[in-house]
């Protein structure tokens, strides 16, 4: 029985460890984007931006898995080709951002603003999507829980 109890604990550490490692931001990338309201290919994984002034931002490329932007204010910003899975978006201002091309499974996005975004081949499917703006949203090959949207693709 001891040798199992002993297992257990061995198992649960070593979980422990690799869950915080793997969710775990970069300090230096954090410090990037509040100082220069910039930062490409950025490592922000399970990052606190609750409330942060962050209009216009350039997070192309950039990593916001579990991270947590309640009431943040990300007007304008390039958010092109950003993972958000996980990500709590619950009273963000994303109106008229570039979101193409970014996955958002399983982040939950409730009392937003998205009026006048972009959001071309964007993977919406799980996400929680609640009581949210999409006024002018251009949403083309977009991926939502109902099957692709292509309600704002440019005809030729």
């Amino acid at each position: 029985m001891t040798k199992y109890y002993l297992l257990f604990i061995y198992i649960f550490t070593i979980g422990l460890y690799t869950y915080s490692s793997v969710h775990a931001f970069n300090e230096d990338d954090l410090q990037k984007l509040l100082k220069d309201n910039k930062c490409i290919n950025c490592d922000l994984s399970g990052a606190d931006l609750r409330k942060k002034n962050l209009v216009g931002a350039n997070l192309e490329g950039s990593n916001l898995d579990k991270a947590n932007l309640w009431r943040a204010n990300l007007e304008g910003a390039n958010l092109k080709n950003c993972s958000f899975e996980g990500a709590n978006l619950r009273r963000v201002n994303l109106q008229n951002t570039n979101l193409d091309n970014s996955i958002f499974r399983w982040a939950i996005i409730r009392h937003s603003l998205m009026n006048g975004a972009t959001a071309r081949n964007t993977d919406f499917r799980k996400a929680g999507i609640r009581k949210t703006s999409f006024k002018n949203v251009v949403l083309c090959n977009s991926k939502m829980k109902y099957g692709i949207d292509n309600s704002g693709c440019e005809n030729d």
